[in-house]
């Protein structure tokens, strides 16, 4: 399991005694003297910091460098399962992918499965393949309550309850953000693209949404790849260095907790996307600059108007 992330660790954990008022700007080898591993992490942070503050007065925090674009998809298909008669696999994920059946010759396939939590049962998100067994009406055609489910592996069935409050089967939303660049913690960091249900039985959620900035430090133990990886395998024999590592994760403000971070990226009205950060929002200073000097073209504009009226003022009474 990674190791979370302190303010002191890089300083107690890697020997790591940066200062900005020590005004160190390299670290200096020399022939003839034993390299000490603070050196090596020291001078990533020198580079670092430069860095860190060039981007603070260009960028604001949590600023949207590259942003990748939002979707929301509200029309995610649900069906609520009853595990109490067929239970899933124990490696739920294997459902995904696979074609089902239902009693009623209604076909779908396995897009996404979410475990019980709380008094939310374990749910089915699919797409339809066949739905001509079905009649149509005003109502979507879908798997009926209490259907069972069958495929070549599997047996499911889904929940019988279905009412305005509990229905069996319906529509949730499904938010994805597409990858980008997020000046974050004072680093430029990638974000991949990712996929969220914002809300798991309705098609109208309001939601900020956006990024939780997690950080963390990879070990070995947490990850093979950091062991030598000179030959055809990792040498476990011989650990490399640790990681520090930024990662931004997709989520809605209300689960993120007040001591941490969170990017927004979009704001969500019952289900539409009505705004979102775009790098023109992103800048700091340099905003501060550039709105500076359009008031101060405009007042010159302005006056350079005013003027040319005075003239034209003072001409028309001379004539």
């Amino acid at each position: 399991m990674t190791q979370a992330f302190t303010s002191e660790i890089f300083s107690s954990t890697y020997r790591d005694d940066f200062k900005d008022s020590d005004n160190y700007h390299r670290v200096l080898f020399n022939s003839g003297r034993a390299l000490q591993a603070r050196e090596l992490t020291q001078l990533q942070t020198i580079i670092q910091t430069e860095l860190g503050r060039l981007g603070k007065h260009i960028f604001k925090e949590g600023a949207a460098v590259n942003p990748g674009g939002v979707t929301v998809n509200q029309s995610y298909e649900f069906i609520k399962l009853d595990t109490t008669t067929n239970a899933l696999p124990a490696t739920i994920t294997d459902l995904v992918g696979v074609e089902f059946t239902s009693s009623g010759s209604i076909s779908f396939r396995v897009i996404e499965v979410v475990a019980a939590e709380g008094l939310d049962p374990a749910t089915l998100y699919v797409s339809y393949t066949n739905t001509s067994s079905g009649t149509s009406g005003t109502s979507p055609i879908r798997v009926a309550p209490g259907d069972e489910l069958t495929s070549t592996s599997f047996t499911l069935t889904a929940q019988a309850t279905n009412t305005v409050s509990n229905p069996a089967v319906g529509v949730g939303t499904k938010a994805s953000i597409h990858a980008g660049d997020f000046f974050a913690q004072q680093h430029f960091v990638f974000a991949k693209e990712q996929s969220k249900i914002i809300s798991k039985y309705t098609s109208n959620p309001t939601k900020n949404l956006g990024f939780k900035v997690v950080q963390d430090i990879v070990t070995s133990s947490d990850k093979a790849a950091l062991f030598d990886n000179q030959g055809a395998t990792p040498n476990v024999s011989s650990p490399g260095a640790d990681r520090y590592r930024i990662s931004l994760t997709i989520a809605t403000s209300d689960e993120v907790d007040s001591d941490e971070n969170f990017i927004e990226v979009a704001k969500i009205v019952n289900g539409i996307v009505t705004s979102q950060v775009t790098a023109i929002d992103s800048y700091n200073e340099i905003d501060n600059v550039l709105l500076d000097v359009l008031k101060k073209s405009l007042v010159i504009i302005l006056l350079s108007h005013l003027n040319l009226l005075l003239i034209l003022t003072i001409q028309t009474i001379q004539n």
